[in-house]
């Protein structure tokens, strides 16, 4: 291990049970018997003030009356108690313990007050510790089992990671049905040291883990949490699933960037940009974990459909295509030598339909047919038939793929007929699932994860000049002003390579008219006020004016209807602005999560953008990579590639502007909100026509600086 402060969680020499009991059905009497009867080779203490046996075995009345060293300590003593036992673990040396005794922040003020007391005295020692509230630590290579749950689970390649105890407990019952092997089980109950960016750290560097799966309730730190899962996700495929995708933890802002983000959103940014997969239920998370365990990842999206139904050929193929896997054609020579070894009424198209009586032969000799190059995965389908053997088609399926580059799952439909052929390819590291939906959705989860690991994550530097932000910055606290307009705002946007639509203000409609003249028609009028943050809804925006009559028209009348819709809000004045270039428009915006800080957001939409709802986000600075496949997101990008005889909008100049953007935000932590809206993409590039800001002081303890 290259965190040799975890090496006692996971090659522990001597195991103390504190709060061991006589009693199995008693949490330390059950951590004691898993200790046992999991078989750990090492030495197993059991700590009792009372007894002089515990099951079978010499207790100590003190962790600091045992002889020789104590690698990790369990305490399951009272919550009153753990904090003067933890303290004996530093005196007697312990590296590791694991607290399973419940009663601190989850049970009320007192719970909490000790809790406090207990993070605040883990600071400055050396030992560490995970729980309290928690189910416990199991390595089952190591035989070692220190939880309270019943059984032991197989080795295998999928470390877990939990925040919840009870869910931690059922998918041991489950996986032990299932014989699914686990390098590491953690449930890290209340996190008062450590947290799934330890373990995170800890998986990514342990020679067993394969697959990392975590189901994750909230982050302790976001930036840590990012830096960590991107390093794991580096090197191992990393599955996760997070509950509260509600929109509780939004920001209540003005803005429509605000509007739309929220914490979720930025959990959901970290996890795309760290090169992870995020799933939505629990039997998803082991389903993809379990063809990650075993197979490659694949090449792209072309699936490669065997079965012997046509029906379950045809819900193969749907549910591919919703999972965006591509069902193609094979190539004619294929074809041919499928037609070769197949009945006349065999389709030899894609999904390949070997027919209802199809038997272990056919099955081998149409996947000899097809090779392992025909596609970029396979799935094979058996349903049970008058006739099926399915020990002699899974005999037939592992031997005929034995060589293949590509990942191969199935879906063996049916009960205890083909129960047996199922459990063969799971021996043989085929995973075999009960229907073909979760097979294909295990599949498109490879792919998505293969993607976004090949992304380059180089971001370079700031586009921006050193100083240039913090001299903004200053003249802008200089003025005071609340809410900050495009005036304000575009000497920065423009200090990092965003082009602004051009604009004067103006202070009465015929100043306005004048203003036009010298900007040159046709203009876009619009109200600047620092009390109004929508100026379409209250008609304070008038596009396309041809002439300086229309233009004082236009002011004369807008003043009238935005006193009237807002008496009460400041006018500053009128802003002129040229017309900008026909485009898209689009919102370019940033908010500041308080876990993750600076979240970048583009979308459709302008002003409908918060119908449209059409977005993607990204942690700040975001790489070029990351900026591409934020628009390949967008439900309507295909108008970025233009429709029926328009110009596609100059993609490469758009993805320069988010990357710019994106710097702008991280560079500057005062910044706790910033819209361009509408951000206007065409042929020639992107400009910047209005935007919207707010900067507050940098609240204490908010997160660094983001890395890509």
């Amino acid at each position: 291990m290259t965190v040799p402060r975890l090496a006692p969680f996971f090659e522990p020499r001597a195991v103390a049970v504190i709060g061991a009991s006589r009693d199995p059905s008693k949490i330390g009497g059950s951590v004691l018997a898993n200790l046992r009867s999991a078989g750990f080779p090492g030495r197993v203490i059991p700590v009792n003030a009372r007894a002089e046996t515990v099951q079978g075995l010499a207790a100590f009345r003190s962790l600091l009356t045992v002889d020789g060293p104590v690698d990790l300590a369990v305490i399951t003593v009272p919550a009153p108690a753990v904090l003067a036992t933890l303290k004996e673990c530093v005196s007697k040396g312990v590296g590791g313990a694991v607290v399973i005794s419940a009663g601190f922040r989850e049970s009320g003020e007192e719970g909490r007050q000790r809790e406090a007391e207990l993070r605040c005295w883990l600071a400055d020692q050396p030992l560490r510790v995970m729980g309290p509230n928690c189910l416990g630590w199991i390595r089952p290579s190591g035989r070692l089992n220190v939880t309270f749950a019943p059984g032991m689970p197989e080795p295998g390649g999928i470390a877990f990671i939990s925040h919840s105890g009870a869910l931690a407990v059922a998918i041991l019952d489950w996986a032990r049905e299932r014989r699914m092997g686990f390098s590491f089980f953690a449930s890290l109950g209340n996190q008062a040291d450590l947290n799934e960016s330890d373990l995170l750290a800890a998986a990514a560097e342990d020679p067993e883990t394969r697959v990392i799966a975590a189901y994750i309730e909230g982050v302790a730190d976001g930036r840590r949490f990012f830096a960590a899962l991107r390093d794991a996700a580096a090197v191992k495929p990393v599955v996760l699933l997070k509950t509260g995708r509600s929109a509780e933890g939004a920001r209540a802002v003005s803005s429509h960037t605000g509007a739309l983000a929220g914490s979720d959103r930025a959990f959901d940014a970290a996890v795309r940009q760290a090169g992870a997969v995020r799933v939505a239920s629990v039997e998803e998370l082991f389903d993809l974990a379990r063809g990650l365990e075993s197979q490659p990842l694949p090449r792209g999206r072309r699936l490669l459909v065997v079965t012997n139904g046509g029906g379950l050929g045809i819900v193969s193929t749907d549910a591919a295509r919703e999972a965006g896997l591509e069902v193609a054609p094979l190539d004619e020579p294929v074809r041919a030598r499928l037609a070769a070894v197949l009945p006349p009424t065999a389709s030899l198209v894609n999904p390949v339909d070997l027919v209802g009586d199809a038997d272990a032969a056919r099955y081998s000799h149409a996947l000899h047919a097809v090779g392992g190059a025909s596609a970029d995965s396979a799935l094979i389908v058996l349903t049970a038939q008058a006739a099926t053997d399915s020990p002699g088609v899974a005999r037939a399926v592992i031997g005929a793929t034995r060589g293949w580059t590509v990942p191969l799952v199935a879906a063996f439909v049916g009960g205890a007929r083909v129960a047996p052929g199922a459990r063969a390819l799971e021996e043989a590291g085929i995973p075999c699932y009960p229907f073909p939906e979760p097979a294909v959705r295990t599949l498109a989860g490879m792919a998505l994860l293969a993607e976004r690991r090949r992304r380059h994550p180089e971001i370079g530097a700031s586009p921006a000049a050193p100083g240039v932000a913090e001299r903004w910055l200053a003249g802008i606290r200089a003025d005071g002003p609340g809410t900050l307009g495009l005036l304000e705002i575009a000497p920065l946007l423009d200090a990092y390579g965003i082009r602004c639509a051009a604009g004067r203000i103006a202070a009465t409609p015929e100043e306005a008219s004048r203003v036009a003249r010298s900007v040159g028609f046709p203009v876009a009028l619009k109200v600047v006020s620092p009390d109004i943050s929508h100026k379409t809804e209250v008609g304070g925006v008038r596009l396309g004016l041809r002439s300086a009559e229309e233009v004082a028209a236009a002011a004369a009348d807008m003043l009238e209807r935005v006193r009237a819709a807002r008496p009460k809000a400041a006018i500053t004045g009128l802003l002129v602005q040229p017309m900008a270039a026909p485009g898209k428009e689009l919102l370019l915006g940033m908010v500041r999560d308080p876990q993750f800080g600076p979240l970048v957001m583009v979308g459709f939409g302008g002003i409908y953008v918060e119908v449209l709802k059409d977005t993607a986000t990204r942690l700040a600075p975001v790489p070029r990579a990351e900026a591409d496949a934020m628009l390949d997101e967008l439900r309507m990008a295909p108008l970025l590639d233009g429709v029926r005889g328009e110009a596609p909008v100059n993609r490469a100049a758009l993805v320069d502007t988010i990357c710019r953007f994106a710097w702008l935000a991280s560079d500057l932590p005062e910044l706790a909100e910033l819209e361009i809206n509408p951000l206007v993409a065409g042929p020639e590039g992107s400009v910047a026509v209005d935007a919207r800001g707010r900067v507050a002081p940098v609240p204490a303890g908010a997160p660094e600086r983001a890395t890509a």
